[in-house]
This record gives structure tokens, C-alpha cells and sequence, in this order.
């Protein structure tokens, strides 16, 4: 009886370690390719100058339907004496016989650092079995290339000795058209300048008739008188350089003392000031054969053309 039970306990411990042994078959497969799943590494060859790129390819391969497996996001592979210059992923479908074939393929351009060996070390891929819900991974093996001496680029530097002739042909031209355009740049300024210029006088005087009709019949009189008043004012402003819209006409008139002005143009001019300002202030309609001298006057002042501005000259003879 005992002997039985011996054998039993003997039983179920072969029982249990066939599990655990199962078990870890099970997890050292996930290492392995599986029969109907790989993974390649492959570069463009052993060798790279330094002045060059080097293409690192990591393609998974297994038969049946793209998405039998759901391949985990790769990451940047672990490289010695390279920087990763550009990435890129693609899927494929393919049939070979008569069977249908998958693959995920990565693509990493390397760009050399210095001369001397480099190393891509092992890349893990990592993946999902859709039909049995198990995780599993594969391992690559580490790649050795060697970084050589930078190399000319023979078919670069003889395009630029055929293209050289016609780059100095084109930079003739060039030149040849700037110089033509300045040129008439030139002209053309010149003939700009020699643009007849409009005097000051003429243009008030055409603003004035433009503004105010004298002999319209609805005529609002107090109004003019005070258009009347900015006209001249404006015109003292720009002719004098005197802030006259400013000024109040006593201010104005004592401004107008330190130009070239005669006296009776002067006084006409504040003559002027104060029978619009009467006009303004006064609160009722004005006197329309007031406005009609007023407006005469001003007229006047525009056609005959008052003298320019020589304040040295006053000075001068004041301090004489």
C-alpha cells in the first residue's frame, strides 16, 4: 500500500515537471524563429566612406495574411559610430507558388561619425500571434561595419565642370541686364524730374473757386466766411511755415510781421481775419456784399502772388 503510494507521489511530480518543463520550452521558443514567422537584418555592404550613407534594413517575413500578426513598434536599433539620418516603414503582400506571404519591413539610413569600426547591435521585434492571443519575440544579430575614408564624387564634379561655361554665361547676362535696367532707372528719374510744379498760389486759387460760389443764390454766407478764413489761413501755413490755423488773428498778423510782407497786405489780410471772424461770432446771417469783398480780396492775394519768406534778410536789417 504503501509502495502504491509512493508511485503516485512519484507520478504526479513527473506530471508537474513535465509542465514546468513545458513551460520553459515555451519561453525559450519566443527567442527563436518561429517556423512560420522570421526576421532579416541586412546592410548594403561592410564598408561605408565616411562621406557616405549606409542603408540598415529589418524585415519580418511569415506566411499567411498581413494581419495573422501584429508586430510591435520597432524601436530605433542600439549603433555605435553612426547617427540615424532617416526612418521609414512599409507593409507587403506577396505570393510565391501559390502562397500567400507577408512582411513589415523598417529601413534606417546611417551616416558615419568618424573612421573606424561601427556596430549595429542586436534588434529585438516583438510581436503578437492574433489566432492564439501569444506574445513572442525575435532576436537579430549584431552587424559590424567599418567607416572609410571619404571618397570624391567623380559623376557630381563632372557635372559642374560641363555646367561651369553655362553658369558664366548666365551670370553674364546677368549683369548685363542690371546694368540695362539701372540705366533706364536713371533716365527715367530724370525725366522725372523735370515736372513742371504747380505754385501755391495757383493751387489755392483753384480751391477756391472750387469751394465757394460766390454767386450762388443759396449761398449760407456765414459759413463761407468761415471757409473763406480757413482757406487763407492754410495758405499762410504753408507759405509761411507759421502754425496760422492755430492762431487767433491778432497772433497771426503779429507773425506775419517777421516776413517779407508788405504793410497794406498785411493789413488786408487781417482786415480779412477780423470780418470773418465778426461773421462767425456774430450769430446771425452776415452781409453778402461784405462776403463778396472778402472773397475779392483773398482772390487777389492768390493771383498777384504774395513775396516768399526771407527772414534773414528782416533780421539783418533790424539789427542794422
Amino acid at each position: 500500500m504503501r509502495f502504491q503510494k509512493f508511485c503516485l507521489l512519484i507520478y504526479i511530480f513527473l506530471i508537474l515537471m513535465g509542465r514546468v518543463f513545458s513551460v520553459s520550452a515555451q519561453d525559450s521558443s519566443q527567442v527563436i524563429s518561429e517556423s512560420t514567422i522570421k526576421v532579416y537584418t541586412e546592410i548594403e555592404k561592410k564598408q561605408v566612406p565616411l562621406n557616405r550613407t549606409l542603408k540598415f534594413t529589418v524585415r519580418v517575413e511569415w506566411v499567411g495574411d498581413l494581419s495573422r500578426y501584429k508586430i510591435s513598434e520597432l524601436e530605433n536599433p542600439l549603433i555605435e559610430n553612426f547617427d540615424i539620418y532617416s526612418t521609414s516603414t512599409a507593409d507587403r503582400r506577396m505570393s510565391e507558388g501559390g502562397v500567400a506571404k507577408a512582411s513589415k519591413i523598417y529601413e534606417f539610413t546611417l551616416t558615419p561619425k568618424t573612421l573606424g569600426m561601427g556596430y549595429v547591435e542586436s534588434v529585438v521585434v516583438k510581436y503578437i500571434d492574433t489566432e492564439t492571443g501569444e506574445g513572442h519575440h525575435l532576436i537579430t544579430n549584431r552587424l559590424d561595419i567599418e567607416v572609410i575614408d571619404s571618397i570624391p564624387d567623380p559623376v557630381a564634379n563632372g557635372w559642374m565642370k560641363k555646367m561651369l561655361p553655362f553658369f558664366v554665361l548666365v551670370l553674364v547676362i546677368l549683369v548685363v541686364v542690371c546694368i540695362l535696367l539701372w540705366r533706364r532707372k536713371q533716365k527715367i528719374s530724370k525725366e522725372t524730374e523735370i515736372v513742371e510744379v504747380v505754385p501755391l498760389e495757383e493751387e489755392f486759387l483753384t480751391m477756391l473757386k472750387e469751394s465757394i460760389d460766390p454767386n450762388s443764390p443759396d449761398l449760407n454766407v456765414n459759413e463761407n466766411f468761415s471757409l473763406l478764413s480757413k482757406i487763407l489761413r492754410n495758405y499762410l501755413t504753408q507759405k509761411y511755415e507759421i502754425a496760422a490755423m492755430e492762431l487767433t488773428s491778432d497772433e497771426l498778423v503779429t507773425s506775419l510781421k517777421n516776413t517779407k510782407l508788405p504793410d497794406d497786405l498785411t493789413n488786408n489780410i487781417k482786415y480779412i481775419l477780423q470780418v470773418c471772424d465778426l461773421a462767425k461770432f456774430a450769430g446771425s446771417d452776415g452781409d453778402r456784399n461784405d462776403f463778396n469783398r472778402m472773397y475779392t480780396l483773398v482772390e487777389e492775394i492768390f493771383e498777384k502772388k504774395l513775396p516768399e519768406n526771407n527772414n534773414e534778410n528782416h533780421e539783418d536789417k533790424d539789427n542794422a
